[in-house]
Formats: C-alpha cells, structure tokens, sequence
C-alpha cells in the first residue's frame, strides 16, 4: 500500500507542475488572487531593474519578502516577459508545494508509532490532495512557502539541536526565513524562544545563551526587510497592514474567524466559492471521528508534540489579534493557514497506526478527486470561480483611454495588465493611507482623471456622492464603475 501511495502522490505533483503549462486565459485567473497580482506585478518590475515598485516608480513594502523575491528569481530567468514569468510562478509554486509534501511525510512518519513509512507515504498524499492548498498555494502569495518553512522548523526542533551551536543557528537560520515568508512568523520566534526560557529554569545561563543563539540568527537572516521597512518607510510593519487595519469586535468577524479555524482544522474538505454549512457540517464530523478514534486507541504522537504546542501557542495570539484588528476577515483562512500543518501530520499518522483499513478507500477517493480537479484547472475551471477583476480590466480597457492613469482601490490584476495604474487601498501605495477620507484631494493633486472600481470602493474613496466632488460616472458593467474627473 505504501507504494501505491507514493505513486499517487507523484501524479498528483506532475499535475500541479503541469499548470504552468497552461492556456494564457486560464493562467491569468484563479487561483491568483487580486493580492498575489500585487505580488506578482512587484516582482516583475524587480526583475525588470524597476526596484522595489508596484509601477516602476512608487517603492513599496506591501507584500510579504521572501516569495516575491522568488518570484521575481523566477520573472528574471523568463526575461522579465509576462507569460514566460508566470509559468514560472505555477512551477515555483509546484515545488514549494512538493517541497511541503515531503516535509510533512518525514514529520508524519516520526510522530506515527507503528505504521512509520505507512504513515509517511499517506501524509504526502494527503498534502498533496488537499484542494484547499490549490487556494492556498497558487494564489501569488506566500502562504506555501509559510507551510512549507514551518514543516522545515518543526524538522529541526524535533532534533537533536540543543547544547549544539551549529544545529541551535540552523534552527535559527530557518526561522529567519520563516519571518521572510511571512512577518507575523517573529510572534512564532518570541514564543519558542520564551518556551526554552521556561524549559531552562534549572539552567538559565544554557537557555538564555540557546535563546541568543536561535533569536539572534533570526534576527541576523530577517534584518534586512525590517532596516528597508524603518529606514524607506518610518516602520516596520508593511503598508498592506495598515491599510487593513481596523480594531473592531463584530459578530461577522467572529464567525469568519470560526469558519477559518474549521477549515484549517479538516483541510480536505473545501467547497471554495461554494462555502456552506454542509461543508462546515462535514468537517465538524469529520473532526469528531477522528477525535473519537484517537481517544478509542489512546493514541499519542511519538515525537512532535511540543512542536505542535508552540505553533498553537503562537496562533492563539495571532488568532485574536487579527480577529481585532484586521477588518479583511476573508483572509481570515489564509491568516490561519498554519495551524493545518496539525492535521496534515497527525491525521496520517493516526490512521496508519489505529485505522489502516480506512487508508485505501480514502486515499483511492482524495486522489480520484484531487486528478479530476487539477483536470478540470488545466482547462481554467475551478470551484473557486473565475476572477471577478477580469470584468474591471475589461471596463477600464473599453472607457479609459491608453496610456492615461487610472485610479483603484482593488488594482491588484488591473495593475499588473494595464500601466500606469495608481493604489489608493494603501496596501502597496503608502501615500495613499494619509489621504484616507478625502481620496479625492489626493487624485486632483496627481492629476488622475480615471477611478474605476467596485461600487463599495468608489463610494469609500470617492464619497456617497461622488459628482460633489467632482466625478462623473462614465461607464458600468455588473458591480465595476468607471468615472472619470470633472476638470474644474
């Protein structure tokens, strides 16, 4: 069975990397997100020798490092050509998720008692078979590598690293890239470092200098972004936080951060667009079964439990610090998305050792439905729908003429097809946060005449009434507008 797994598992990774082989239609869609088009038009202007730009003038710091710079590795080798760029993206993206895949086997096949290869070969699998990493993993944005880079941590923890300098600055090292992937990775740093202050009490002098050791690689390896965020931008926090940011207790923000923390918990069962409380019914049977089998069989991992602790230690506080502050509880799912490193490890392992004849038709359906759904992606079809911004890109090319700048608050997949596109979210334009309110003040004094978005976004930026202050609605397709500014 071990070998009919793995060679599942090596399908399903030749039908990942095979996305990049895509139409052009279907590979500028989903599973991009309007954000990963943030992204991706960054690393396309870094390959291009346009620095740190969203348009090749304005710096920015609004996107998480690490990936991006991949990326743009990746727009370099194609030239800097659009398409070439983005095949080189899925393929990335491909192997950072096969990279995930095999970390996670390793973990699976030491926390599994019994059944170690068994559970190893079924954790690839699963991971690889998980839909929802299709939404997570290809979006542009670095929510692979995270995974991926917390699996590679978890790796190095569960060793023999203490007492050792070389092992405590790889661990440190790894999570430096870690921070790079994604910065709220530093709340995962203060507490495994505070975790062997704790463990050291007996010893202090030993775990203040492991905490030195580990802490000060972190810091030492993500420096670099911090010192351009001070220095470039007055702080460390990328302008992506602070155009998201509202402090805020709200039931909708609660039940968003409930469904989120349901989905990483069952992470195969997904429904993308199609979201519903069968779906959310489904996992919370799913999550009782396998409760119910780990208590049946008084089933504890063999190693990787302290780990797992940690990482559910960190994602407490981050948990409750995005519910307060971060207003885009859409994201809530990406936000969470490490905790289901939990379930992809233990789940297999648990199977393998207490419920090995549920193995084969689970893994014989998962596959089945993860091959027909990359078919189905191969072609530009996804649960997950086609990309509403597309209506957007074709308003604005249909009413504004070329080469004039147009204004967006959502100019993620606008930006990254169309020149001369101005942000005025703040997510990836820092000049654009000081004029939240009068946003109109803001287009008059750069002298930009287009604005076309949705119309939740004309009416935060442009006002109820947007002809008082100057704008006149030209053009409307679905839920996009495009105006256009009365010169006075």
């Amino acid at each position: 069975m071990t070998r009919s797994l793995r060679l599942a598992a090596a399908a399903l990774a030749a039908g990942y990397f095979a996305l990049a082989f895509r139409g052009i239609d279907a590979s500028i869609d989903t599973p991009i997100a309007e954000d990963g088009w943030y992204a991706l038009t960054i690393a396309r202007n870094i390959a291009n020798g346009a620095g740190v730009t969203i348009d090749g003038e304005t710096w920015t710091n609004g996107f998480q490092p690490l990936f991006t710079f991949l990326q743009a590795a990746g727009f370099a080798l194609a030239g800097g050509a659009t398409i070439p760029g983005l095949r080189a993206f899925y393929a990335l993206a491909a192997l950072v998720h096969v990279a995930g895949a095999l970390l996670v086997a390793g973990l699976a096949r030491d926390a599994a008692r019994e059944s170690r290869d068994l559970a190893g070969a079924l954790a690839g699998l699963g991971y690889l078979a998980a839909i929802k990493a299709y939404n997570d993993f290809y979006t542009g944005l670095e929510t692979g590598l995270q995974l991926a880079l917390y699996a590679l941590v978890w790796r190095f923890y569960a060793g023999d690293w203490r007492g050792h300098i070389g092992r405590e600055a790889r661990l440190g090292v790894a999570l430096g890239l870690l921070v790079l992937a994604r910065i709220d990775g530093a709340v995962f740093v203060a507490v495994l470092c505070a975790d062997e202050l704790r463990r050291g009490r007996g010893a202090p002098v030993d775990a203040v200098r492991r905490c030195f050791v580990v802490g000060g690689a972190a810091v030492l390896v993500s420096a670099p972004w911090w010192l351009y965020n001070a220095l470039v931008f007055g702080h460390p926090m990328p302008t992506s936080g602070f155009a998201q940011q509202e402090t805020l207790i709200s039931l909708e923000r609660t039940l968003s951060a409930l469904r989120a923390l349901g989905t990483v918990a069952v992470p195969w069962i997904f429904a993308g667009a199609h979201e519903n409380d069968l779906a959310a019914a489904a996992r919370a049977l799913a999550l009782a079964a396998l409760c119910a089998l780990a208590w049946r069989a008084r089933w504890r991992p063999a190693v990787g439990a302290g780990f797992a602790g940690l990482l559910l230690a960190a994602y407490a506080g981050l948990v409750v610090y995005y519910w307060l502050t971060f207003f885009a509880d859409w994201f809530y799912i990406r936000y969470f998305a490490p905790l289901s490193l939990i379930a992809f490890v233990y789940v297999p392992a648990l199977l393998a050792d207490a419920a090995r004849r549920a193995i084969a038709p689970l893994a014989a359906a998962a596959t089945a439905a993860t091959a027909g759904f990359l078919a189905l992606a191969w072609i530009g079809w996804s649960p997950f729908g086609a990309s509403a911004h597309h209506e957007q890109v074709d308003l604005v090319a249909a009413h504004v003429p070329a080469g004039a700048a147009v204004a967006a608050g959502q100019s993620g997949t606008l930006g990254f097809l169309r020149e001369r596109v101005v942000n005025v979210d703040g997510k990836v334009n820092p000049e654009a946060l000081v004029w939240r309110g009068r946003m109109w003040d803001y287009l008059n004094r750069r002298g930009i005449e287009w604005f076309a978005d949705s119309t939740w976004y004309v009416e935060l930026y442009l006002g109820l009434d947007p002809e008082a202050v100057g704008w006149r609605l030209v053009a409307q397709s679905g839920d996009f507008t495009v105006y256009r500014r009365v010169r006075p």
